[in-house]
């Protein structure tokens, strides 16, 4: 598996094992613990993932073994090792389950029983893309959110899923360190279904809790942003505004309803400005100034509106 996804799927398999368990496999296992060191001293650091089922008989421990795989590769004589290894040291049977994450028709990795003259060995396989995505996308826990990505869309569109999953990250968490990380591993596993630049547009369109000052993924933006701006006059055209659109000014009532409908991120400012019952420049005007609320640079608020511009076009 490629060490981007890798690393993404072990960082968050933690918080995942026990949903994983319940949902797709119907398992309720009383606790889970990590194994002793010396397990791990093993040739394949892919058994670190293995967890111990502890139950108040000990007789009925078992380990517990959660891999993602990316590609579509025969695991049998893999995992066959992994038993071997795994109950040569603990003396425990060992529960092996694949979820499968790519893209391609499985046709290799479902193969999951090993079977040869006095040994038969078997493990399961979950193919994430037959998986509705619902199963996932209204959970609390923003690791399982993401995995909605990798699932069936059913009727909607990509874009509609990306969004659907950026805006449930969004309710999940408040502080922009965290959303961050899960918007980033988002355009990451979005590679797989190749709808990175959905994904990326998705992101900069997400303008609420999210640090653009500190994000590598908006510096070019930025840059490019302030010089076009510079170069076509906007800046100044947008401090005109500024100026005028307090001299006009709108009601709180106005202001608010012009908010919530820019937060909602479907409309273009000039169907904002047709619902709200406003001009477009108070709109733009209502914008900036909640940007600029919200510690962002006027040349910070130029981009994030040239962005949503482009996303949510006006239409002829």
């Amino acid at each position: 598996m490629p060490n981007s996804y890798d690393r993404i799927f072990k960082e968050n398999i933690e918080p995942l094992q026990l949903i994983l368990l319940k949902k797709l496999l119907g398992l309720d296992p009383p606790k889970l613990v990590a194994l002793d060191a010396k397990l791990h001293v093993t040739q394949e650091n892919e058994m670190d993932s293995i967890r111990r089922v502890v139950h108040d008989d000990p007789s009925l421990d078992y380990g517990l073994q959660i891999e993602f795989h990316i590609a579509d590769e025969d695991l049998r004589y893999r995992n066959a090792l992994h038993y071997a290894l795994f109950l040569t040291i603990t003396r425990l049977s060992l529960r092996q389950i694949v979820i499968y994450g790519g893209m391609a028709e499985p046709k290799n990795i479902i193969k999951n029983i090993l079977e040869i003259r006095g040994h038969r060995s078997e493990f399961e396989v979950i193919v994430l893309k037959k998986i509705p995505k619902e199963i996932f996308l209204n959970s609390e826990v923003p690791e399982e959110v993401m995995l909605a990505l990798l699932c069936d869309y059913g009727r909607d569109q990509p874009v509609e899923v990306v969004r659907q999953i950026l805006q449930n990250l969004k309710k999940i968490l408040e502080k922009t360190d965290k959303i961050r990380k899960y918007q980033k591993q988002l355009i990451v596993l979005s590679r797989l279904r190749k709808i990175e630049a959905i994904t990326k547009k998705e992101v900069e369109a997400m303008t609420i809790h999210y640090d653009i000052e500190t994000d590598d993924l908006y510096l070019e933006g930025i840059e490019k942003g302030i010089e076009k701006g510079i170069e076509k006059g906007i800046e100044k055209g947008i401090e005109k505004g500024i100026e005028k659109g307090i001299e006009k000014g709108i009601s709180l009532k106005e202001r608010d309803f012009t908010l919530n409908l820019w937060a909602a991120q479907e409309f273009s400012l000039e169907k904002i400005a047709r619902l709200v019952g406003v001009t477009e420049e108070q709109v733009v005007d209502t914008v900036i100034t909640y940007l600029q609320d919200q510690q962002k640079t006027k040349e910070e608020a130029f981009v994030i509106l040239t962005v949503y511009r482009e996303q949510f076009p006006a239409l002829l």
